[in-house]
């Protein structure tokens, strides 16, 4: 008699255009070789490969869905809510991003949908979202609260909700429904540098929940982001967006947090007082090292 078969799914997300992470996550999955592989969105930006991450992903024959960076690039590459002073140096990173995507990567893009309910056999649907079922900016992880949660999941079926978009992995109960956000692949939050993603075992009439870490080598990708003329303009959002590979830790958005709410542009010399004021020490000056 044979063995039962145990369901497998792996979902990735946030790769945020870093194929060296890309690759290490996908080598992990060969040696695993779960049933069912699902892209969870953010594949563009933050990175400096986003047409060859589009491209990758788009070849893999995967299923995928829709991230806010991903929508949102394909609305600014419309011409569509372009911020004030879209030409200067802060939105270099953001503008090359856009400036890469093909017209066919934009329309695969658009193509995505916003959520999948995934099903293996043996084993109780699953629904894989972005952010949240109501929204792909809304993260379920520690700075939501219940009752925002609960709203969040009102009306949805599945009692297993995983999520992405915060970058550091994540996992609460509601009730009977089981919440869980995965690690990020390309641009991890929770301080460890490594290749992120989730794999989720049925077992016992649940889905278990593994956070899986995979070390890559980080030089390609430093190199990547010094020859892709990201850096040519000197911009203070390509170098809090390459500290934040080399740290794991989120730089780019409180400082632009920081900046609007003081009214104050988006400038190294404004960087400095962020430091500053927060008597953290500067940036380590380009090229960085690991």
């Amino acid at each position: 008699m044979s063995e039962r078969h145990t369901p497998t799914l792996a979902i990735i997300a946030d790769i945020h255009g870093n194929i060296p992470a890309l690759d290490a996550t996908l080598a992990d999955l060969e040696r695993i070789r779960p049933d069912r592989v699902v892209i969870a969105g953010d594949i563009v930006n933050r990175g400096p490969q986003s047409h060859l991450a589009v491209e990758r992903v788009a070849s893999l024959g995967l299923d995928v869905i829709s991230g806010n960076h991903d929508t949102w690039l394909v609305r600014l590459a419309r011409g569509e809510g372009r911020p004030g002073g879209w030409e200067s140096s802060w939105w270099t990173p953001v503008r090359r991003a856009v400036e890469e995507l093909t017209p066919d990567d934009l329309a695969w893009l658009n193509a995505l949908p916003p959520r999948l309910s995934v099903t293996l056999p043996g084993a109780e649907p699953l629904l894989v979202v972005h952010g949240s079922p109501r929204h792909a900016r809304e993260g379920m992880g520690r700075r939501i609260y219940d009752e925002q949660l609960a709203e969040a999941l009102a009306g949805v079926e599945e009692r297993t909700v995983v999520g992405a978009h915060i970058h550091y992995p994540w996992e609460r109960w509601l009730g009977d429904q089981h919440v869980v956000v995965i690690g990020a692949s390309g641009c991890p939050f929770n301080g460890d540098i490594n290749a992120q993603y989730g794999l989720f075992t049925w077992e016992d009439g649940a889905w278990r929940f593994e956070h899986r870490s995979v070390p890559y080598d980080h030089e390609p990708l430093y190199t990547i982001w010094s020859e892709s003329g990201y850096l040519d303009d000197n911009s203070v959002a390509a170098e809090l967006m390459m500290l934040e590979h080399r740290t794991a830790r989120t730089q780019y958005v409180p400082f632009w947090e920081w900046a609007e709410e003081r009214g104050l542009p988006l400038t190294r010399a404004s960087l400095e007082r962020f430091h500053a004021e927060r008597t953290l020490a500067p940036p380590p000056p380009w090229p960085l090292t690991a």
